[in-house]
């Protein structure tokens, strides 16, 4: 036993060790590798974007240069530039352009619209204006500075003012544009984040405090804002947000099934590799058992067959020197050379026939046989060496059962099981044999009231050389081959057999044949 646990230790120590280790390693990087991946995934669609919204920045550049271009030269009254006109006709987003001469909220100098609305929309503006000096004093310093930049106000309804300062030959203006942020999104914005989505990413619009996006690259999307994997502020459009997310699930579902499956891989693997190592211990264990066993039946055996042949060459000696003048001595020493000429033969045959049991090459011959019949012609045979030993048995039959099975061998699984009852009984000396019939089985019952077999044992009693090695079961000498050989036969005949037993209280061994009929 020791050496098993030497073998199991050393199972554990080899391959059970290392891959725990692997795995709780592995356990506490999964974090680190997830926030790693999150956080490049976080800077790439940051990246995107800022590209949408410097593709945003890029085409109000470009208007503004047109803007500029044809606002600074002279117009006959009420008519449209031709630059200007074509930048309001071919881009829907944009419902005005408007030039103030000074910043002090006078009257406009220009306001350019095709919609008939421009005494509404120029009252709007120039409210819009007046409440905002501080942001427009601010983008004259840029402009004096060198450089230009625009602003965005608020305008009443779903529209924004950007203003800008240009120079003209003699003074600053201050221009502008009302745009509709929504159809900028829809028919400018919108053809970008498709390019940039390209069926990978889902790029939504929204307008703050509304559910529902304004723009989405993914038909009939509906996700809400709280969804985005990412969400970024229009530069210039501050109520509008962009947002980004993965096609179909979000950033942080992915990390988590990423973070699962690893899981369940590292798992999977410590529980089958658990699984092996057990099953390689367990068959270890068991050939190791095995070749213990091996060696106590030898010594078993030896024993077994000594004694006989130490008998048998005593009295033989004795006999043939002429030691003996009573007729009645000789008598008994040739029934005990006799007796243990038939016990040494009995071992010899049990060993022949397990081994050929074993090697497969005990051929059976199943027929049709009469229980009733064959268990009393084996108690007729066994009558006097059982009362020799002082054993009471009974017999109850039925005439009626017909089993399948080997007659040979037949007889010797039961002569097996009464050979155990006499060999394990001690003061209470009685076996009762019973036959009968159970779930389409013809069975016999061999039953004695002798020492008992432990729960533990029981397990191993039907296992090839195996023999108690404690208590008083280990005390009587034997093969160990007995029970694996009717197992071996039993199977061989496609029947089995069952044991119940408590120690102390006897022994219960049952057969089970294949029934052939009731008659």
């Amino acid at each position: 036993m020791n050496s098993t646990r030497k073998i199991g230790l050393l199972l554990a120590l080899v391959f059970l060790l290392p891959a725990l280790f692997f795995s709780v390693y592995e356990i506490s990087s999964l974090n680190k590798d997830e926030k790693m991946i999150q956080e490049i995934y976080s800077k790439q669609l940051e990246a995107i974007l800022f590209s949408v919204n410097q593709y945003s920045d890029d085409i109000l550049n470009s208007w503004i240069s047109k803007i500029e271009t044809h606002i600074q030269g002279p117009t006959v009254k009420d008519s449209i530039p031709v630059g200007i006109k074509e930048l309001l006709t071919f881009n829907t987003s944009i419902i005005s352009v408007f030039s103030y001469d000074t910043i002090q909220g006078e009257p406009a100098h220009r306001i350019f619209c095709l919609e008939d609305t421009v005494s509404n929309l120029l009252a709007n503006v120039e409210s819009s204006l007046l409440l905002n000096k501080d942001k427009i004093k601010q983008l004259i310093e840029y402009k004096k500075n060198g450089f230009r930049k625009m602003e965005a106000l608020k305008l009443s309804g779903n529209r924004d003012i950007l203003i800008f300062i240009t120079e003209g030959s003699s003074k600053i203006h201050l221009a502008g544009l009302v745009i509709d942020p929504e159809i900028f999104i829809s028919d400018l914005v919108g053809p970008r984040l498709q390019t940039i989505a390209k069926d990978q990413f889902v790029l939504s619009a929204f307008k703050r405090g509304v559910a529902v996006p304004v723009y989405s690259t993914f038909s009939g999307d509906t996700t809400r804002l709280v969804a985005e994997a990412l969400t970024k502020s229009f530069w210039l459009f501050p109520d509008y947000t962009i947002g980004i997310r993965t096609q179909g699930t979000s950033l942080q579902k992915l990390v988590d099934e990423r973070t699962t499956t690893n899981l369940l891989l590292l798992i999977s693997l410590d529980i089958i590799l658990i699984i092996a190592v057990v099953m390689v211990f367990r068959n270890v264990k068991k050939e190791v058992q095995l070749a213990q066993n091996k060696s106590d039946f030898v010594s078993n055996v030896s024993h077994e067959i000594r004694t006989p042949l130490a008998l048998i060459s005593m009295f033989a000696e004795t006999l043939e020197m002429g030691r003996v003048n009573s007729e009645e001595k000789k008598k008994e020493y040739y029934r005990i050379i006799s007796k243990e000429t038939h016990r040494l033969s009995g071992i010899v045959n049990k060993i022949l026939n397990f081994s050929q049991s074993e090697a497969n090459k005990k051929a059976l011959n199943i027929e049709t046989i009469h229980l009733d019949t064959e268990i009393n012609g084996v108690l007729s045979t066994y009558d006097f060496h059982l009362r020799n030993k002082g054993f009471d048995y009974t017999f109850i039959g039925n005439p009626k059962l017909w089993i399948k099975a080997d007659r040979e061998a037949f007889t010797e699984v039961v002569i097996n099981l009464i050979d155990n009852a006499v060999k394990y009984s001690d003061d209470r000396k009685r076996i009762e044999i019973t036959i009968g019939m159970d779930n389409g089985y013809g069975i016999v019952t061999v039953r004695d009231e002798g020492i008992g077999i432990s729960t533990m044992d029981q397990k191993h009693i039907f296992d090839k050389f195996y023999r108690v090695s404690t208590g008083d079961l280990a005390k009587s000498r034997g093969t160990g081959l007995g029970l694996s050989l009717v197992k071996q036969l039993m199977e061989k005949q496609h029947g089995k057999i069952t044991v119940m037993s408590e120690l102390g209280k006897g022994s219960t061994f049952t057969l089970h044949f294949p029934l052939e009929t009731i008659r």
